[in-house]
């Protein structure tokens, strides 16, 4: 396999995510374990629910984002060098926390009215400086996690060598000075 079919594979990992997290949710949740504990204090599975649960139902916010995303990055994996092509995917979850909140505001403010989160002409701004604080956070670190992943993988696929190492061509005059 070679490094940019490795890559556009690897745009199905926010989905893989996306399935695993559903089916550890569905799962933590159907135990008897999670009726016991629902009297304690706030536990780390807890935590970690929520934060399984924020990338779950997230989808609303991300997924034209990311589908948006994931065709420029594989229109960019056919005519860029696969050295580029890598850097551009590393920093891909910055674009896409721009394109998240982008969509978290479109809906926010399509959503503006009585019963929703600016009903309060007061509040408005604060909240709506505190949701977009939460996009971001909850889109880097989701993001990161998910090219963490990706590139996890990679060194395994290249350990195993089923991608083959990729020379990448820094110009001429680089190659000379080398």
């Amino acid at each position: 396999m070679k490094t940019r079919t490795y890559l556009r594979l690897s745009l199905l990992i926010p989905f893989m995510v996306w399935g695993v997290c559903l089916l550890f949710l569905i799962i933590a949740s159907a135990t008897p374990l999670n009726e016991l504990a629902s009297n304690a204090s706030t536990t780390i599975t807890d935590w970690m629910t929520r934060f399984l649960a924020f990338y779950i139902f997230g989808i609303v916010f991300w997924l034209i984002p990311y589908i948006l995303l994931a065709l420029i990055l594989l229109v960019w994996s056919f005519f860029s060098q696969a050295g580029v092509t890598m850097k551009v995917f590393a920093l891909s979850p910055l674009v896409m926390t721009l394109l998240t909140i982008a969509a978290v505001n479109l809906f926010a403010w399509g959503a503006s009215g009585a019963g929703t989160i600016f009903s309060n002409p007061a509040g408005d701004y604060q909240d709506f400086v505190t949701f977009n604080i939460l996009a971001v956070v909850v889109s880097l670190v989701w993001g990161f996690i998910c090219v963490g992943i990706g590139f996890g993988i990679y060194k395994i696929l290249q350990g195993l060598q089923v991608i083959k190492e990729t020379r990448i061509e820094v110009g001429p005059a680089i190659n000379e000075a080398l």
